[in-house]
Formats: C-alpha cells, structure tokens, sequence
C-alpha cells in the first residue's frame, strides 16, 4: 500500500530493515488520546476495525 500511494504522488519509497518494524500500538493510543481530547468519540457498537485504510483517507478531526 505505501509503494502505491508514493508512486501515486511521484515519490520514492525507502524500507528498513525489518528488525526495526515493531509494533505501533503507542502511536495508534496517541492517536485515540488525540480524538478523545477534541471530543470525538464512537460508541462501542459503531466500532469497526481493518487494516487497509489508507492513512490519507482518514479524515483527521484534531488538526487544522
């Protein structure tokens, strides 16, 4: 997915090496953290999970 999306804006892709590809999940609480503090919040029978969304798809509420 991310070779298409830089190939999509003219880029380069550059991969590490696999031994410093560990998990995300601080960044994915930092992110919840994020939401919450702006107000935004789900109800738990409306979450959804997939691990193909595109991260310039998400529409990002706590920023300008």
């Amino acid at each position: 997915m991310m070779g298409l999306m830089v190939q999509q804006r003219g880029g380069h892709l550059f991969a590490t090496d696999e031994k410093f590809c560990i998990d995300n999940g601080i960044m994915i609480a930092q992110a919840g953290l994020l939401m919450f503090k702006s107000g935004q919040t789900t109800p738990l029978e409306d979450t959804w999970c997939t691990q193909r969304y595109r991260t310039d798809s998400v529409y990002v509420t706590w920023r300008d």
